[in-house]
């Protein structure tokens, strides 16, 4: 049994045993096992012990973390499998319409999903009660459906594993980019459209997702990280400060990005999805849109529409109006914070890249500080202006510390060569 609300190791179990059946995927087909194996399969079972309480039952989460490790090899062979049945089918021909010829139809379905959803959506009979401190989740069942824990585990565990088989198969087919759809895109759409109704299967049936076992800290971490990582993927096209390329990461860095950034993206998509239940909320329907286009983004993968700069701003911007709606849901009067701390991430980094002419962002960022500077002397909230920078100065610290790991990872690397 765990803690609800505030067991973060078995949030890190979640991510980090996933990660080492990865590994193991590698060496399923051939690879030799490395150091990156070790360090994330020992990290998953010290995890998984941890849930167990080893301070007073030591045995018991002994044996969690053994049984952590061997599923997490388990699955890394299942994996192999499934792998090699996507890399086949993958090589069937199919229908091939233009890719950005589908984005506005995948919106308008996923808007289509969330209004169905919203018309027969269920609400339990009563929550938890809610203590009102920041990170506890106040969308719990009172009483939790027997199957509830099983069924939403499993249930995220395979739309995990399903569209990271994707996307290992696509990058191990080494696919060019093209404006078409390919046969594994239809698969990846098709994996995210059966997770969802998974899903959505589960939550109406027995309401409480992973929310009752994990903190709701790890799903914001995990959704706010894609914004952060982005920094680093998209600084070679639009630099990190006012569209400024004098000041870049780490080469390392942006390398790590390009290529793990799929594997993360929809870890935390999908990790965040089977967060929340599908409430009847218009909180949790803005998140779930959200989501649900994020789906749509990882299931076109090696297409041009995948990298279409307005389309990825879309999917950046999309965060701005679910912070809204969710803190005048709650009522935590940080509405006004949101709306310009995540407009100053646009006017900073986000509009540059897009081919705008200098005289345009100038007027856009004239605008943003000229409201921000309004609303605040209207209100006569001066001592809130500094809130604007909440955000820019979180993403940016984030990503420090990622150059510094990166920097590190290069020192050792040289010593080495040495």
């Amino acid at each position: 049994m765990t803690n609800p609300r505030t067991n973060y190791a078995l949030a890190g179990a979640a991510l980090f045993n996933p990660m080492a059946a990865m590994y193991w995927l590698d060496v399923m087909r051939g690879q030799r096992p490395g150091a990156g194996l070790l360090l994330v399969s020992t990290t998953g079972a010290v995890c998984a012990g941890l849930v167990a309480e080893p301070r007073r039952h030591p045995w018991r989460a002994l044996a969690s973390g053994l049984a952590a490790a061997a599923g997490a090899a388990l699955a890394g062979w299942v994996l192999r499998r499934y792998v090699d049945w996507v890399t086949e089918a993958a090589d069937v021909d199919a229908p091939a319409p233009n890719a950005h010829d589908l984005l506005l139809p995948a919106a308008a379905v996923c808007a289509g999903t969330v209004g169905l959803s919203a018309l027969v959506g269920r609400e339990p009979e009563r929550y938890i009660e809610y203590s009102g401190k920041h990170g506890d989740y106040r969308w719990i069942s009172a009483i939790p459906h027997p199957a509830q824990r099983w069924l939403a585990w499993s249930g995220y565990l395979l739309h995990q594993f399903a569209i990271w088989g994707c996307i290992y198969a696509a990058q191990h087919q080494r696919l060019p980019y093209t404006t078409a759809m390919k046969r594994l895109n239809w698969i990846a759409l098709a994996v995210n459209a059966g997770g969802v109704a998974l899903h959505y299967l589960q939550s109406h049936y027995t309401y409480d997702g992973l929310a009752r076992d994990v903190p709701e800290g790890s799903a914001l971490g995990s959704v706010a990280f894609i914004l952060m990582l982005t920094l680093a993927l998209e600084a070679p096209r639009r630099g990190l400060f006012f569209g400024s390329r004098r000041v870049l990461p780490p080469p390392e860095l942006v390398r790590f990005a390009r290529r793990f950034h799929g594997y993360i993206f929809s870890w935390a998509s999908t990790y965040n999805f089977w967060y929340h239940p599908i409430d009847p909320k218009p909180l949790h329907y803005t998140g779930l849109f959200h989501t649900l286009l994020l789906f749509v983004q990882s299931a076109l993968i090696y297409t041009k529409a995948h990298r279409d700069p307005r389309w990825t701003l879309v999917l950046e911007l999309m965060v701005l109006p679910h912070a809204v709606v969710s803190t005048l849901y709650k009522r935590s009067g940080l509405g006004a914070m949101f709306t310009f701390s995540l407009l100053a991430m646009f006017v900073i980094n986000q509009m540059h890249g897009l081919g705008l002419s200098q005289r345009a962002r100038w007027t856009i960022g004239a605008a943003y500080a000229t409201t921000a500077l309004t609303y605040c002397g209207v209100r006569r909230e001066w001592h809130r202006l500094p809130d604007i920078l909440r955000i820019p100065i979180l993403e940016y610290g984030v990503l420090g510390i990622l150059v510094l790991l990166s920097l590190l990872m290069r020192v050792v690397r040289q010593s080495k060569e040495r």
